[in-house]
């Protein structure tokens, strides 16, 4: 990575969606992130699928107990955890407040 690079994933956030096809509210938090996404600039959308191997790895190494699981990174420096669906307002204010 050169060092533009890194100041831009210093600048953007990424919304980590934590998810399993057997969770009733998985759905509507990977649509409620992809919406913000679009609608913000500087919003990186990454759906972690707990149902392989990989997935799981991320969900234990984060430490994820509960999904749906929402983490705002600002690089590599966890900003905020939402665990469960929560509000799209609610969601939108913490990224805004984290872009800022």
């Amino acid at each position: 990575m050169d060092n533009t690079q890194i100041e831009n994933s210093k600048k953007n956030l990424t919304l980590s969606v934590f998810t399993h096809p057997a969770c009733s509210g998985c759905g509507a938090a990977v649509e409620m992130g992809w919406e913000l996404a679009q609608d913000l600039e500087g919003i990186v959308l990454k759906t972690v699928k707990l149902e392989n191997r990989e997935g799981l790895q991320k969900a234990q190494q984060c430490g994820i107990k509960t999904i749906p699981t929402m983490i705002i990174y600002k690089g590599e420096e966890e900003c905020e955890r939402m665990v469960g669906l929560p509000k799209k307002k609610d969601l939108e204010k913490s990224l805004k407040l984290y872009l800022a």
